[in-house]
């Protein structure tokens, strides 16, 4: 049993679903986040990010209160960075288990981190 928590932009939305078929997992949901700022894309201005919740086996919240789909939250001047907003929900929906961040930018209490920048 393991619940994926994937970030993705709109312009990769499409590139994300093959990999999360390949770990095992299945598509459930999604948070957004708004920026607030926006970032220039192609067609449009892009301010947000989607936050999608997948799941191997059965991962059912260990608390059922629900949060709100659209957090606003203005982002920081570091690219790429996630606002600790969502690590804070993912904690208070899920209360057990094992968590890891695959290119974190900073240690986090409860969590192993994997990146080149925790460290540092």
């Amino acid at each position: 049993d393991a619940v994926l928590f994937m970030w993705v932009t709109s312009p990769l939305l499409e590139e994300c679903f093959p990999v999360i078929k390949a770990w095992g997992f299945q598509y459930k949901t999604s948070f957004v986040w708004d920026k607030v700022k926006h970032n220039f894309g192609h067609y449009n201005s892009v301010r947000h990010e989607f936050l999608l919740v997948c799941t191997r086996g059965s991962c059912t919240p260990d608390v059922k209160e629900l949060h709100d789909s659209v957090q606003t939250i203005e982002r920081s001047k570091k690219h790429s960075e996630k606002p600790h907003e969502f690590r804070a929900i993912i904690d208070a929906i899920y209360t057990t288990g094992n968590r890891i961040e695959l290119f974190s930018r900073s240690p986090h209490d409860g969590w192993e981190v994997w990146g080149n920048e925790p460290g540092r």
